[in-house]
């Protein structure tokens, strides 16, 4: 392994180490909970009608795996087993999804997170009585890097609240199932292993995923993940209800490519900022004018896009600083939307804004805006913000 690749891997996987050292930390020193209500049956109920049929196909337990927005009170069955809630994740992951009308996933340039917690339950399909129940709570982290086509994968589930069948630490197996959508070899979370109460397992593949993308191309995958419990014995029947929707889900969309430097891969839905505009001054003067004038590129309001084409590029710099424009000594104009944008002045036909501006200034934000482009990987028409403080 080079130093390089060691470096990246180290810089990602340390943190998701002490997540996981500390979520284990967090179950082991954990104490019951006062009873604050009981664990509803979380999406289980529809299931009770197939009982009769499983029952005659020899499934004398059913296993049910479903959804919950919280941590339960304590539950309708009898137990003191308990676990605090995860520890202190990056902010960006403990809040709210970006669009929680479609994911739980969060997202970053180069990383997504999901954090999610599931009842399970075990039912005998004869006398339909509930024979036990447990919680777990899982955390799922994928990371790539912008000089890479490997994709990293890390997943840690802790199992909690056990009662009935599900106390003893062999009660539950788990396995995190993968595959990779067309030109990407997913890696393996390897077989099941057991869900021992309260203690964290930290899975990652041995082998990264790994992306196939055609010289000069680009190509956008997703991985997707599916959780398998199993309860011991060969005669239960597993029902995964556990969001989204039905059995496996993917994860966000990943787009790896080979135009810009070198190949690497991100995840396009986010909209990165170019910020550390305040060192150059006069620019930095200049967007705050024409942001407020109503021009598009502020943060969180219509992105400008990224516009490869030399040629255009060329056409919207002459539109809107043509050179009969008069530049002072030390000076030199500045256009905002930016030429290298679809917004700009030519490509747009829409309203643009000039100023005179420090040379160096000019010449320091345009430095800024290229390296935006090589380390978040902006291709063309990519969406990007512009911070001017």
């Amino acid at each position: 392994m080079s130093t390089l690749r060691m470096r990246k891997i180290t810089l990602l996987t340390v943190p998701l180490l002490l997540f996981c050292a500390l979520m284990t930390a967090s179950a082991r020193d954990a104490v019951a909970h006062s009873a604050t209500g009981a664990i509803t049956e979380n999406g289980c109920d529809h299931i009770r009608d197939r009982f009769p049929s499983l029952a005659r196909q020899g499934k004398r337990k059913v296993l049910c795996v479903a959804p919950v927005t919280q941590p339960p009170g304590r539950s309708v069955l009898s137990s003191t087993s308990a676990a605090d809630d995860p520890p202190p994740l990056p902010a960006w992951c403990i809040d709210p999804p970006d669009d929680q009308s479609k994911s739980a996933w969060k997202t970053r340039r180069f990383a997504a997170c999901l954090i999610n917690y599931a009842s399970v339950s075990v039912y005998d399909t004869t006398t339909r009585a509930l024979l036990g129940r447990t919680m777990i709570n899982y955390m799922h982290f994928i990371g790539m890097f912008n000089d890479s086509l490997e994709l990293t994968d890390v997943f840690a589930i802790v199992r909690f609240y056990s009662e009935g069948e599900l106390v003893p630490d062999d009660a539950l197996s788990f396995r995190l199932a993968v595959s990779c959508s067309y030109g990407c070899t997913a890696g393996d979370f390897g077989p099941p292993i057991a869900l021992p109460e309260n203690s964290t397992r930290y899975l990652t593949p041995s082998v990264p995923h790994l992306v196939n993308v055609p010289i000069d191309g680009i190509r956008t995958v997703n991985t997707t993940y599916e959780l398998q419990l199993t309860h011991p014995g060969g005669d239960t029947e597993m029902i995964n209800v556990f969001p989204p929707e039905k059995g496996p889900y993917p994860s966000p969309d990943i787009r790896c490519d080979r135009i810009l430097s070198g190949a690497g891969c991100v995840i396009p839905s986010f909209i990165p900022t170019l910020d550390g505009l305040s060192a150059y001054p006069t620019v930095s003067a200049h967007i705050k004018r024409a942001q407020a004038s109503g021009l598009p590129g502020a943060p969180g309001t219509t992105p400008l896009h990224r516009l490869a084409d030399p040629a255009k590029v060329k056409k919207n710099r002459d539109t809107a600083c043509p050179d009969s424009l008069p530049r002072p000594p030390g000076l030199t104009c500045d256009e905002y939307p930016m030429a290298r944008t679809w917004e700009g002045a030519w490509t747009s036909g829409g309203a643009y804004s000039t100023d005179m501006v420090l040379d160096t200034d000019n010449s320091g934000a345009g430095g800024k805006f290229g390296a935006l482009v090589t380390r978040d990987r902006l291709l063309d028409r990519d969406a990007f913000w512009v911070d001017p403080n």
